[in-house]
């Protein structure tokens, strides 16, 4: 089968770096976003070391650095404040390349900067209406009733993907986590007397009422976010259309007592972020003849694995060392999936435990958190993300 032209779904993260690596390989690839513009939730992401490893093989790394803020130790912390335990979360000499927090909106600006100026296509407003495929060809069909075709596709398009229900024999639909995340954005100079070496640290606080983190974000500001229990998931609307002082007073309601500075960043902040957390079961297969998926299309990661945006650039990054090196689609396809179930499976079920220790509890259950905290996090937490951290995909390498 030929490999000439590619209908990437979604324009977020993996989908612009799916389309650059093709590009680097000399396949033509575009992309079709659902959205107007590219979305942004206004929320924070964490690249890390493998994460960068990806990026600079597309010539990104140093510049989203610049634009980002270099997480150096993870500090535990509880709510009055006392230190249960550190560990470091930036080592170059191990690593080359730090662990960055960033603002989603920026990561996507240098990405799209960078489609640009490879002369790489992305449509907006092209929601996906149906797929069809033969042995050679596939058409992507659009609401607004403009279709086009290529020789392959691959969903980029998240975790409600709508290119998945045409890859599956039955739509696996994501699941509510009970999970809301909440956040947002602070400037550091509106906190008095946080330090720089705060600033530049992530910090972790778990309470009774439940958990607060917050770290820098760029030059000038913090980013924070916390796990907000509840039944139902909000709707569209609720997402975006919301009373902020309603938000600032029910979220100082519950964690107003826990210790400096996280009631001065809450009183703070200008405009609160709320997230549906969704979860989607492991698919039985990532892809379907001449279709494929990739990122959270494929393996939904929750926000608590500090993950989702270097998996998708590793995805990006494998899949197309693939088509490049292998004889056929089928089989390069066949190959990431066997290459990526592992890794990316053990991720999700990662970010699923550590999202469900983010909840409210008890006195006794907050006692035996902050025990389990001193123990094992400073014996363990930075061995454990070596498995993470050290992964590399050798892009010269055709093995």
């Amino acid at each position: 089968m030929t490999k000439n032209k590619a209908i990437i779904i979604g324009g977020g993260v993996a989908g612009p770096a799916m389309a650059l690596f093709l590009n680097k390989i000399g396949i033509n690839a575009e992309i079709y976003e659902a959205n107007e513009a590219i979305f942004s939730s206004g929320a924070g992401l964490n690249l890390a070391p493998n994460g960068f490893n990806v990026l600079a093989e597309l010539g990104l790394a140093e510049k989203i650095i610049e634009n980002g803020s270099i997480a150096q130790n993870g500090i535990f912390r509880n709510a009055t404040g006392s230190q249960l335990a550190k560990f470091r979360f930036s080592n170059l000499e191990k690593y080359k390349y730090p662990s960055v927090n960033l603002k989603r909106e920026i990561l996507n600006k240098i990405m799209l900067a960078e489609l640009e100026r490879n002369s790489i296509s992305i449509h907006y407003d092209k929601r996906l209406r149906k797929i069809t495929q033969t042995e050679n060809s596939v058409s992507a069909f659009f609401e607004d009733g403009s279709e086009v075709n290529g020789t392959f596709l691959i969903g980029a398009d998240g975790v409600r993907s709508k290119a998945r229900e045409f890859i599956l024999d039955n739509i696996i639909e994501p699941t509510f986590t009970g999970i809301i995340g909440s956040g947002g954005f602070v400037a550091k100079n509106s906190i008095q007397n946080l330090s720089k070496t705060d600033a530049d640290n992530v910090h972790f606080i778990y309470g009774k009422n439940g958990f607060f983190g917050f770290s820098g974000v760029n030059e000038n500001e913090l980013m924070w976010w916390t796990n907000i229990v509840k039944p139902k998931p909000y709707s569209r609307d609720e997402l975006k259309n919301f009373d902020q002082e309603t938000e600032k007073k029910s979220l100082l309601n519950q964690y107003g007592n826990y210790s400096f500075p996280v009631s001065e960043i809450i009183n703070k902040t200008n405009n609160f972020v709320r997230l549906n957390v969704f979860d989607v079961p492991f698919l039985p297969n990532y892809f379907k003849k001449n279709i494929i998926l990739i990122g959270d299309a494929a393996h939904a990661v929750s926000p608590n694995s500090g993950q989702g945006a270097s998996m998708a650039l590793e995805d990006a990054m494998l899949l197309a060392k693939l088509i490049r090196n292998e004889n056929t689609l089928e089989e390069s396809f066949s190959m990431f999936e066997k290459i990526r179930r592992p890794r990316v499976e053990k991720i999700v079920l990662e970010g699923r435990k550590r999202g469900s220790d983010k909840v409210t509890v008890n006195t006794f259950q907050q006692k035996i958190r902050e025990l389990m905290i001193r123990i094992f996090v400073g014996l363990f937490a930075e061995k454990g993300n070596h498995w993470l951290f050290n992964y590399k995909i050798n892009w010269n390498n055709k093995n």
